[in-house]
């Protein structure tokens, strides 16, 4: 073979001759859409439980809880396509390497029953709550209700998407003289409708530092 037949091999591997090589940039695609998924999860997993992170106004690197549910799930599609697309890229190569398992040769046979092995085993231990998986759980646990800037407890759940007006009468105020309260010191976007979330949000605070300004009231 020589050398212009070996480098149109080489251009045909990498996804063509031109200036941009798709396979690569597949390849590449692939493992950055991991290293952020990855990291988007492991994000999440340190986040605090769903409404105590409204509650207290959790972020993390700029983004709050719904900023980096976001990014997981956008990269985890992202992820999932191109895997797919590598895998059809590469189906021959990859076809060849795990049938050597069951060919007559058998040559990576015991590698590939303790992978299948390993998945169930750690699968069992996700549902069944048994360590490595009981360990990961109670983790997340720790961090999911104990975060440091919880003053109080919420309330109730999701109570930070109720009106100004149940949150008043939920403290036994008169909504009217707590509209009339909030609107002395200045805050925006306030009416008895809106949310505990909304008008926190309007006026740069936690739903929990709002609550505990119309409860000292």
């Amino acid at each position: 073979m020589n050398q212009n037949q070996v480098k149109n091999q080489n251009q045909r591997q990498n996804g063509g001759g031109g200036v941009f090589k798709f396979k690569p940039f597949i390849s590449f695609l692939t493992v950055f859409s991991f290293l952020l998924l990855a990291f988007s999860g492991f994000i999440l997993y340190l986040r605090p439980e769903g409404s105590i992170a409204r509650w207290v106004g959790w972020r993390a690197i700029g983004l709050d809880k719904g900023g980096w549910e976001a990014v997981h799930i956008v990269f985890c599609a992202l992820f999932v396509l191109t895997g797919v697309i590598h895998l059809v890229l590469n189906f021959k190569a990859i076809i060849i390497y795990l049938t050597s398992g069951i060919d007559r040769n058998r040559k990576n046979l015991v590698e590939m029953v303790a992978a299948a092995v390993l998945v169930v085993l750690v699968m069992l231990a996700a549902v069944w709550r048994v360590p490595p998986g009981s360990w990961l759980m109670k983790g997340r646990s720790h961090f999911k209700n104990q975060p440091r800037a919880l003053r109080v407890q919420v309330p109730a759940a999701d109570f930070e998407k109720k009106s100004l007006r149940r949150v008043a009468e939920h403290l036994g105020q008169s909504p009217e003289r707590v509209l009339k309260e909030l609107e002395a010191r200045g805050l925006k976007g306030v009416s008895l409708e809106s949310s505990l979330e909304d008008v926190a949000r309007i006026n740069r605070m936690t739903p929990q530092e709002l609550y505990l300004l119309i409860r000292a009231y």
